[in-house]
């Protein structure tokens, strides 16, 4: 037996220097994992207590790095609501500001409104002046005349009714911006309608200057037709008459 020892062991030796590293490392595979799970073993209980504690850090790292980017989002998502409500205030502030602003405007109007007034007036009196001079027949054409200038400008009184109250209404917008509620689409209509009756009391009051002052006019160009008819005027007429040129 020892013979034949010593007779094979040349070859067993000449055999594994052929194998390829590859497969001794194969071969030797299952002693080095049985070493590993010896070595797991055999640590120490020092060991696994460290171990634990940097699983115990990996875990609270991550946490606290998922509160992190939980607390950007939050503070991301707050920015945005603070934006859009800041927009909201700022559409709010716009149209209480335009209220007011229309309100001045309405002021404005107002005191147009009453000079046209007293310029109708006068036009009344220039008118009941003239319709109570003695006619004559030199006069009748004048005098037809001025009857339908005069209900011209009596049917003109009926597109002004509404004016004052819609002027009113105008002037006292402005209180309504001492209101804290409301969201910003109701002010931008509320805005919108002022314009809008602010638009047209403007070209009613438009309408009624332009009115005047050809009524002013007409009336003007009758009183050389009675001067030739005989129809006589104070110096107090003729100043009375002389204010519907400054119409």
């Amino acid at each position: 037996m020892k013979k034949l020892s010593r007779l094979f062991a040349p070859v067993l030796l000449a055999l594994f220097l052929l194998v390829p590293p590859s497969a001794q490392s194969l071969l030797s595979a299952p002693n080095q994992k049985q070493g590993g799970k010896a070595n797991n073993n055999k640590k120490t209980a020092a060991q696994k207590k460290k171990e634990a504690e940097q699983r115990k850090k990996a875990q609270e790292r991550a946490e606290a790095e998922r509160k992190r980017k939980a607390e950007e989002e939050r503070k991301r998502k707050q920015a945005i609501e603070t934006a859009r409500r800041k927009r909201l205030l700022d559409r709010v502030e716009e149209a209480k500001s335009g209220i007011r602003k229309c309100a001045a405007e309405s002021r404005e109007l107002a005191g147009r409104y009453q000079k046209m007034l007293n310029d109708r007036a006068l036009i009344a009196r220039s008118i009941d002046l003239l319709v109570l001079k003695p006619a004559n027949e030199k006069s009748e054409d004048a005098s037809a005349r001025l009857l339908k200038i005069e209900a011209q400008f009596k049917g003109k009184a009926k597109d002004l009714q509404g004016a004052a109250i819609s002027l009113e209404g105008l002037k006292n917008s402005e209180k309504k911006t001492q209101s804290k509620g409301g969201t910003a689409e109701t002010w931008e209509k509320t805005l919108l309608d002022l314009k809008r009756e602010l638009s047209s009391m403007n070209a009613t009051i438009k309408s009624g200057e332009s009115s005047n002052k050809s009524y002013g006019g007409f009336i003007l160009s009758l009183i050389p037709e009675y001067v030739r008819a005989g129809v006589k005027f104070s110096e107090k007429e003729k100043t009375l008459i002389k204010k519907l040129s400054s119409l």
